[in-house]
């Protein structure tokens, strides 16, 4: 029996981050020193949050396949284990998430029309994703941050344009890069977000404006190199 596994291996690599942002940003509040006991939901909130995405593969296979039973089985074991794990935190915090129920419908609808590659659908995605950083520093404070969950979707949404720039090559695609860039400094100037934090998108500015031949592979590595410097500055900057 072969258990499927999302090979978006960016994917994972964005989620992941999302989460040590969150586990980084709530650490900086210092909750154990209001008493709250956080450490067993956060751990489940994790798992639940990691079965869900992982629950993306048999549900689009499920979309295009004629034989549809066993990967609906499979999407349905990991969409209710991962609820299930999510309960805990769903307790506290489902009214304060619920708006972003919007995000999870228009990415199965963008799904099911099959523009899973579309570029509106990859945000959409991506945007998903770094939900996973308010969602653990809720799990671990009890407070939503909205300054978080911006700041971390607009660091990691300027990853999609640049693969777009990679792959297309083309004005539109490396001014759209540099106008989100741009756009990134400006909310972060306006939130009180240090600015220090987009420090790694330089590259992407740089990619724009000289554009040099690169594997697909070495622009993963990258990317990935560029998420880590991103949670390092976080553990500095945040504030």
């Amino acid at each position: 029996m072969k258990v499927p596994v999302v090979k978006e291996w960016g994917s994972w690599a964005v989620f992941f981050s999302s989460v040590l942002a969150g586990l980084i940003s709530g650490l900086l509040t210092k909750p154990w020193l209001t008493g709250r006991e956080s450490g067993s939901k956060t751990a489940l909130t994790v798992l639940g949050l990691t079965l869900l995405i992982n629950s993306k593969n048999p549900l689009t296979s499920a979309l295009r396949a004629k034989e549809k039973r066993e990967h609906i089985l499979w999407f349905s074991f990991f969409a209710l284990t991962g609820f299930a794990l999510l309960v805990p935190f769903l307790i506290e915090g489902l009214k304060t998430f619920l708006v972003f129920s919007l995000l999870i419908a228009s990415y199965a609808i963008l799904l099911s029309s099959g523009k899973e590659h579309h570029i509106v659908t990859e945000l959409n995605g991506f945007a998903l994703l770094t939900i996973a950083a308010p969602v653990v520093y809720f799990a671990m404070t009890g407070e939503m941050s909205w300054k978080l969950y911006l700041a971390v979707t607009m660091f990691f949404a300027a990853g999609v344009f640049k693969v777009r720039v990679r792959i297309r090559k083309t004005p539109f695609f490396r001014w759209l890069m540099i106008f989100h860039c741009a756009a990134a400094v400006s909310v972060f100037y306006l939130l009180d977000i240090s600015t220090l934090l987009l420090l790694p998108l330089i590259e992407n500015i740089a990619t724009a404006v000289w554009l040099r031949e690169e594997k697909l592979r070495t622009t993963g590595n990258i990317e990935l190199t560029k998420a880590i410097i991103f949670i390092v500055l976080m553990g500095f900057f945040w504030r």
